[in-house]
């Protein structure tokens, strides 16, 4: 007779390692890209980014932060959008080596000016560790582009949520009117 598989029930969440939500755990954790000859998109998310202390009342600020860190890095910005929340940069690095000291310096420098500080009792200001993705010249670079303006016009209230928008074809008329 074969063993039944045993269950997640009785054990918290915490210590799930494949649960949703815990990229964060140590043996969930895996290297995301990192380029130098391409394009990379980089989301920064943020969950305690909301009322009073969204992004979007920071935005001046946080866009600061990025561009002095980005001249010291080396690291050339295409587009930033700022979606509340959330932040879509779209980069290019110089160096592989300089990734680490401007992740670091943009993540400590945003959360540090918007009034954050680390308590060991509770949860960081970001929400998990930041996504990048190695964006290829030409078609690829033309869809993240899309995406970002679809993301920003959503933030700003222009037009409706993603669900109700799903096909660039029903809302890349209302991009042209803001060009």
């Amino acid at each position: 007779m074969r063993k039944k598989q045993p269950s997640f029930h009785g054990f918290p969440e915490k210590e799930r390692a494949f649960s949703p939500g815990s990229r964060t755990t140590r043996a969930s954790r895996q290297y995301r890209p990192v380029v130098t000859n391409e394009a990379m998109h980089l989301v920064l998310r943020s969950d305690r980014a909301r009322g009073a202390k969204s992004l979007l009342k920071y935005d001046l600020v946080v866009r600061k932060v990025i561009a002095k860190l980005a001249s010291k890095h080396g690291v050339r910005i295409y587009r930033i959008v700022n979606a509340g929340n959330h932040l879509h940069i779209t980069l290019k690095l110089s160096k592989q080596f300089l990734w680490r000291g401007f992740i670091s310096g943009v993540t400590g420098g945003i959360a540090r000016a918007l009034g954050f500080k680390r308590d060991s009792a509770k949860q960081g200001f970001w929400r998990s560790r930041p996504f990048t993705r190695v964006i290829a010249w030409g078609r690829d670079y033309n869809v993240v582009k899309d995406y970002l303006t679809l993301n920003q016009l959503e933030a700003e209230g222009a037009v409706p949520p993603r669900a109700q928008m799903l096909r660039p074809e029903r809302w890349r008329h209302v991009v042209l009117a803001f060009s």
